[in-house]
């Protein structure tokens, strides 16, 4: 009796696995830890994070909710859609005033990744007025734009960043963060490349910058999580 399978055959069984099945090996390979554990470990690491600062993490009112949803978010956790009705394919776009930990919360979840060997967690936290500094300096500048393109990046602080100089423009002043974000929406829908934004601005004001274009594509391409609050820092 034949008891292995021909290549073909293998190939075909690979194809004709349900749904259902395939469905759990990726749940499987995406799962990074559980909720409870994320949020003991985020705190043990944003303690750690804002004693250097000679600070003291707190949790309160206004970022129980967004800690909860951004641990949920990054321990891939199903409630984050069945609960809060976000979507785990989507990046997270973050709202608030200056100084309520948007941009700390994004470099504690990179600093566990470090800790803790965990890859999958591992993202670039890039300062948008540091990537125009570059645009400006660098004469090819095509490279920029595609290097910020492609890959998964956290754009912090959007709206801080000036115009860039571009001579090859009307005016020679160009806001390249239309073009980057637009192409960013390409590589969502191509390859669900993700992107993840802190801002001060509203939807409102991101529209008036970036212009309708950008901000439908936001709806597509983002979770909106508001972090409420005034200033930490002082």
């Amino acid at each position: 009796m034949r008891t292995k399978l021909t290549p073909i055959e293998i190939v075909l069984n690979h194809f004709l696995m349900s749904i259902k099945e395939r469905k759990k090996v990726v749940e499987k390979k995406e799962i990074i830890m559980g909720t409870f554990e994320m949020k003991r470990i985020y705190i043990k690491v944003a303690s750690e994070y804002y004693s250097r600062e000679n600070r003291d993490f707190t949790i309160d009112e206004n970022n129980q909710n967004y800690l909860n949803l951004l641990c949920k978010y990054f321990s891939r956790d199903i409630e984050f859609e069945t609960i809060h009705r976000g979507e785990l394919r989507k990046g997270l776009l973050v709202i608030g005033n200056p100084g309520t930990g948007k941009s700390s919360s994004f470099k504690i979840i990179q600093m566990i990744s470090k800790i803790y060997g965990l890859k999958s967690l591992w993202f670039p936290i890039v300062e948008t007025k540091k990537v125009v500094e570059k645009f400006n300096v660098e004469k090819n500048k095509d490279s920029i734009i595609e290097n910020y393109s492609i890959g998964t990046f956290c754009f912090d602080d959007l709206g801080s960043e000036n115009e860039a100089n571009n001579i090859h423009v009307w005016g020679s002043k160009e806001d390249i963060f239309i073009r980057i974000l637009e192409n960013r929406y390409d590589e969502f829908i191509a390859k669900n490349t993700k992107t993840f934004i802190t801002t001060n601005l509203s939807l409102i004001q991101i529209e008036k910058r970036y212009g309708s274009r950008v901000r439908d594509r936001f709806v597509s391409m983002f979770n909106l999580i508001e972090l409420n609050g005034t200033s930490r820092r002082f």
